[in-house]
Protein backbone atom coordinates (compact mmCIF):
# COMPACT_ATOMS: atom_id res chain seq x y z
CA UNK A 1 0.00 0.00 0.00
CA UNK A 2 1.35 3.41 -0.98
CA UNK A 3 2.26 5.60 1.96
CA UNK A 4 0.59 8.98 2.28
CA UNK A 5 2.51 12.17 2.93
CA UNK A 6 1.62 12.13 6.66
CA UNK A 7 2.95 8.58 6.93
CA UNK A 8 6.19 9.51 5.16
CA UNK A 9 6.59 12.73 7.16
CA UNK A 10 4.81 12.23 10.50
CA UNK A 11 6.15 15.56 11.78
CA UNK A 12 3.62 17.23 9.49
CA UNK A 13 0.84 15.76 11.68
CA UNK A 14 1.95 18.10 14.44
CA UNK A 15 1.04 21.17 12.38
CA UNK A 16 -2.51 22.38 13.19
CA UNK A 17 -4.57 22.68 9.98
CA UNK A 18 -4.87 26.42 10.54
CA UNK A 19 -1.10 26.75 10.52
CA UNK A 20 -0.66 25.48 6.98
CA UNK A 21 -0.35 28.18 4.32
CA UNK A 22 -3.41 28.58 2.11
CA UNK A 23 -1.27 29.45 -0.91
CA UNK A 24 2.26 28.16 -1.54
CA UNK A 25 4.27 29.65 -4.40
CA UNK A 26 7.32 27.72 -5.57
CA UNK A 27 10.19 29.38 -7.44
CA UNK A 28 11.92 26.33 -8.97
CA UNK A 29 15.49 27.55 -9.35
CA UNK A 30 18.76 25.83 -10.18
CA UNK A 31 17.99 23.53 -13.11
CA UNK A 32 20.61 25.07 -15.37
CA UNK A 33 23.30 25.03 -12.69
CA UNK A 34 22.50 21.39 -11.92
CA UNK A 35 22.89 20.48 -15.60
CA UNK A 36 26.19 22.35 -15.75
CA UNK A 37 27.36 20.52 -12.63
CA UNK A 38 26.97 17.17 -14.42
CA UNK A 39 28.41 18.56 -17.66
CA UNK A 40 25.09 18.43 -19.49
CA UNK A 41 22.78 20.81 -21.36
CA UNK A 42 20.11 22.97 -19.62
CA UNK A 43 17.10 20.95 -20.79
CA UNK A 44 18.38 17.89 -18.90
CA UNK A 45 18.26 19.93 -15.71
CA UNK A 46 14.78 21.21 -16.56
CA UNK A 47 13.51 17.67 -17.15
CA UNK A 48 14.91 16.47 -13.86
CA UNK A 49 13.47 19.50 -12.12
CA UNK A 50 10.06 18.73 -13.62
CA UNK A 51 10.18 15.20 -12.17
CA UNK A 52 10.92 16.65 -8.74
CA UNK A 53 8.06 19.16 -9.00
CA UNK A 54 5.60 16.48 -10.09
CA UNK A 55 6.44 14.45 -6.98
CA UNK A 56 6.22 17.51 -4.73
CA UNK A 57 2.83 18.49 -6.16
CA UNK A 58 1.51 14.99 -5.51
CA UNK A 59 2.50 15.27 -1.86
CA UNK A 60 1.19 18.81 -1.41
CA UNK A 61 -2.16 17.65 -2.84
CA UNK A 62 -2.68 15.61 0.34
CA UNK A 63 -2.09 18.56 2.65
CA UNK A 64 -4.58 21.30 3.72
CA UNK A 65 -3.16 23.77 1.19
CA UNK A 66 -5.74 25.35 -1.12
CA UNK A 67 -3.51 26.79 -3.86
CA UNK A 68 -0.07 25.93 -5.21
CA UNK A 69 1.63 28.14 -7.80
CA UNK A 70 4.68 27.12 -9.82
CA UNK A 71 6.54 30.07 -11.35
CA UNK A 72 7.81 28.23 -14.37
CA UNK A 73 8.90 31.02 -16.71
CA UNK A 74 9.41 34.68 -15.82
CA UNK A 75 8.99 37.50 -18.31
CA UNK A 76 12.75 38.07 -17.98
CA UNK A 77 13.46 34.48 -19.06
CA UNK A 78 12.98 35.39 -22.71
CA UNK A 79 16.61 36.57 -22.49
CA UNK A 80 17.73 32.94 -22.43
CA UNK A 81 18.93 31.25 -25.62
CA UNK A 82 16.26 30.54 -28.23
CA UNK A 83 17.00 26.82 -28.03
CA UNK A 84 16.57 26.64 -24.25
CA UNK A 85 13.33 28.64 -24.43
CA UNK A 86 11.96 26.36 -27.16
CA UNK A 87 12.81 23.23 -25.16
CA UNK A 88 11.26 24.72 -22.02
CA UNK A 89 8.03 25.57 -23.83
CA UNK A 90 7.84 22.02 -25.20
CA UNK A 91 8.38 20.68 -21.68
CA UNK A 92 5.57 22.86 -20.31
CA UNK A 93 3.25 21.68 -23.08
CA UNK A 94 3.93 17.99 -22.45
CA UNK A 95 3.86 18.46 -18.68
CA UNK A 96 0.42 20.06 -18.86
CA UNK A 97 -0.93 17.19 -20.90
CA UNK A 98 0.53 14.73 -18.38
CA UNK A 99 -1.06 16.31 -15.29
CA UNK A 100 -4.59 16.85 -16.65
CA UNK A 101 -5.74 13.33 -15.61
CA UNK A 102 -4.52 14.00 -12.05
CA UNK A 103 -6.28 17.38 -11.97
CA UNK A 104 -9.53 15.74 -13.07
CA UNK A 105 -9.12 12.86 -10.61
CA UNK A 106 -8.52 15.24 -7.70
CA UNK A 107 -11.23 17.68 -8.88
CA UNK A 108 -8.54 20.37 -8.96
CA UNK A 109 -8.65 23.51 -11.04
CA UNK A 110 -5.87 24.80 -13.28
CA UNK A 111 -5.23 28.52 -13.75
CA UNK A 112 -2.53 30.13 -15.88
CA UNK A 113 -0.87 33.31 -14.65
CA UNK A 114 0.95 35.43 -17.21
CA UNK A 115 0.71 36.34 -20.88
CA UNK A 116 -0.64 34.06 -23.59
CA UNK A 117 0.25 36.24 -26.56
CA UNK A 118 4.00 35.55 -26.62
CA UNK A 119 4.13 31.81 -25.97
CA UNK A 120 4.01 29.17 -28.74
CA UNK A 121 0.59 28.37 -30.20
CA UNK A 122 0.70 24.71 -29.12
CA UNK A 123 1.44 25.64 -25.49
CA UNK A 124 -1.28 28.30 -25.56
CA UNK A 125 -3.78 25.66 -26.70
CA UNK A 126 -2.61 23.22 -24.02
CA UNK A 127 -3.08 25.91 -21.35
CA UNK A 128 -6.53 26.83 -22.62
CA UNK A 129 -7.53 23.16 -22.72
CA UNK A 130 -6.38 22.61 -19.12
CA UNK A 131 -8.27 25.71 -17.96
CA UNK A 132 -11.40 24.74 -19.87
CA UNK A 133 -11.33 21.08 -18.78
CA UNK A 134 -10.99 21.91 -15.08
CA UNK A 135 -13.02 25.15 -14.98
CA UNK A 136 -15.91 23.72 -12.96
CA UNK A 137 -13.79 21.75 -10.49
CA UNK A 138 -14.32 22.86 -6.91
CA UNK A 139 -11.20 21.37 -5.34
CA UNK A 140 -7.74 22.80 -4.94
CA UNK A 141 -6.10 25.14 -7.43
CA UNK A 142 -2.86 24.64 -9.32
CA UNK A 143 -1.45 27.77 -10.94
CA UNK A 144 1.32 27.74 -13.49
CA UNK A 145 2.97 31.11 -14.07
CA UNK A 146 4.40 31.22 -17.60
CA UNK A 147 5.60 34.50 -19.08
CA UNK A 148 4.72 36.19 -15.79
CA UNK A 149 6.39 39.17 -14.16
CA UNK A 150 5.20 41.73 -11.66
CA UNK A 151 6.21 44.75 -13.72
CA UNK A 152 4.72 43.31 -16.89
CA UNK A 153 1.49 42.60 -15.01
CA UNK A 154 1.30 46.22 -13.85
CA UNK A 155 1.79 47.51 -17.39
CA UNK A 156 -0.91 45.20 -18.73
CA UNK A 157 -3.35 46.33 -16.05
CA UNK A 158 -2.67 50.00 -16.77
CA UNK A 159 -3.24 49.45 -20.48
CA UNK A 160 -6.53 47.67 -19.78
CA UNK A 161 -7.68 50.49 -17.50
CA UNK A 162 -6.80 53.02 -20.21
CA UNK A 163 -9.11 51.17 -22.60
CA UNK A 164 -12.02 51.26 -20.16
CA UNK A 165 -14.56 54.05 -19.92
CA UNK A 166 -13.12 57.32 -18.65
CA UNK A 167 -15.94 57.49 -16.11
CA UNK A 168 -15.12 54.18 -14.44
CA UNK A 169 -13.81 54.34 -10.88
CA UNK A 170 -10.39 52.77 -10.40
CA UNK A 171 -10.77 50.73 -7.22
CA UNK A 172 -8.83 47.98 -5.50
CA UNK A 173 -11.51 45.48 -6.54
CA UNK A 174 -11.19 46.52 -10.19
CA UNK A 175 -7.41 46.08 -10.13
CA UNK A 176 -7.78 42.63 -8.55
CA UNK A 177 -10.22 41.56 -11.28
CA UNK A 178 -7.81 42.73 -13.97
CA UNK A 179 -4.97 40.66 -12.55
CA UNK A 180 -4.19 37.24 -13.95
CA UNK A 181 -6.67 34.86 -12.35
CA UNK A 182 -9.38 37.55 -12.34
CA UNK A 183 -9.09 38.12 -8.60
CA UNK A 184 -9.47 34.48 -7.60
CA UNK A 185 -5.80 34.07 -6.72
CA UNK A 186 -4.62 35.84 -3.59
CA UNK A 187 -0.97 36.61 -2.80
CA UNK A 188 1.06 33.65 -1.57
CA UNK A 189 1.27 33.00 2.15
CA UNK A 190 4.57 31.18 1.68
CA UNK A 191 7.13 31.51 -1.12
CA UNK A 192 9.63 28.64 -1.37
CA UNK A 193 12.69 29.05 -3.56
CA UNK A 194 15.20 26.34 -4.33
CA UNK A 195 18.93 26.88 -5.07
CA UNK A 196 19.69 28.72 -1.82
CA UNK A 197 19.07 32.20 -3.19
CA UNK A 198 17.18 34.62 -0.94
CA UNK A 199 15.29 36.68 -3.48
CA UNK A 200 11.74 36.76 -4.77
CA UNK A 201 12.68 38.15 -8.21
CA UNK A 202 9.95 40.11 -10.06
CA UNK A 203 7.06 38.30 -8.37
CA UNK A 204 4.95 41.45 -8.00
CA UNK A 205 1.61 41.31 -6.21
CA UNK A 206 1.88 37.55 -5.70
CA UNK A 207 4.47 38.25 -3.01
CA UNK A 208 2.50 40.82 -1.00
CA UNK A 209 3.11 40.16 2.73
CA UNK A 210 4.40 36.66 1.89
CA UNK A 211 6.68 34.64 4.12
CA UNK A 212 9.86 33.42 2.39
CA UNK A 213 11.81 30.18 2.76
CA UNK A 214 14.97 29.24 0.88
CA UNK A 215 15.93 25.61 0.21
CA UNK A 216 19.69 25.39 -0.17
CA UNK A 217 19.54 22.65 -2.82
CA UNK A 218 19.21 23.07 -6.57
CA UNK A 219 15.72 21.98 -7.67
CA UNK A 220 16.76 18.62 -9.20
CA UNK A 221 18.41 17.69 -5.88
CA UNK A 222 15.46 18.79 -3.72
CA UNK A 223 13.19 16.30 -1.93
CA UNK A 224 9.77 16.46 -0.31
CA UNK A 225 11.61 16.43 3.02
CA UNK A 226 13.00 19.88 2.17
CA UNK A 227 9.51 21.22 1.44
CA UNK A 228 8.16 19.61 4.62
CA UNK A 229 10.79 21.53 6.60
CA UNK A 230 9.62 24.72 4.91
CA UNK A 231 6.03 24.06 5.99
CA UNK A 232 7.09 23.26 9.55
CA UNK A 233 9.15 26.46 9.69
CA UNK A 234 6.19 28.47 8.37
CA UNK A 235 3.85 26.98 11.00
CA UNK A 236 6.06 28.37 13.77
CA UNK A 237 6.10 31.93 12.46
CA UNK A 238 3.92 34.74 13.73
CA UNK A 239 2.75 36.58 10.65
CA UNK A 240 2.34 40.32 11.00
CA UNK A 241 0.52 42.69 8.68
CA UNK A 242 1.19 46.38 9.26
CA UNK A 243 2.31 45.60 12.78
CA UNK A 244 -0.71 43.42 13.55
CA UNK A 245 -0.43 39.67 13.99
CA UNK A 246 -2.48 37.35 11.80
CA UNK A 247 -5.22 35.56 13.69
Amino acid sequence: MKKGVFDKFPQLREIPSGKFPNHVLIIPDGNGRWAKKINSIPIIGHRQGFKVLKEILGNLQELPIDTVTIWGFASDNWKRSAKEVEELMNLFEQGLKDIIPDLIKNKSRFIHLGRKDRIPFALKKAIENAERTTRNNQGKILCLAIDFGGEDQELRIMNEIRNLSKNIAITSDLVKKLRDGQGEILPADLIIRTSGENRTSDIGWLGTNSEFYSISKLLPDAKMEDFAKALIDYSKRERRFGGRSAK
